[in-house]
C-alpha cells in the first residue's frame, strides 16, 4: 500500500489488486442486515430509549 499525505495527514492510498480484493472481502463480511421483526425486546428498547448525541452505556 502507498499512502498519499497532505500536511502530515493521509488523504488517500493506492492498493495492490490483491490488497483491494482482500479489503472488499472484509467489507462484504462486516455488513449485517437486521429487520425489526428479528430484533429482541432488549435491543428494541435500547433503540427506543436512545438519545441523539449521548454515549452508550
Amino acid at each position: 500500500m502507498i499512502s498519499v499525505t497532505s500536511h502530515g495527514r493521509v488523504v488517500g492510498a493506492y492498493l495492490s489488486a490483491s490488497e483491494l480484493a482482500h479489503y472488499e472481502t472484509l467489507k462484504r463480511k462486516e455488513r449485517e442486515i437486521l429487520t425489526v421483526g428479528e430484533l429482541d425486546e432488549e435491543t428494541l428498547s435500547a433503540i427506543r430509549d436512545a438519545e441523539y448525541g449521548s454515549i452508550a452505556r
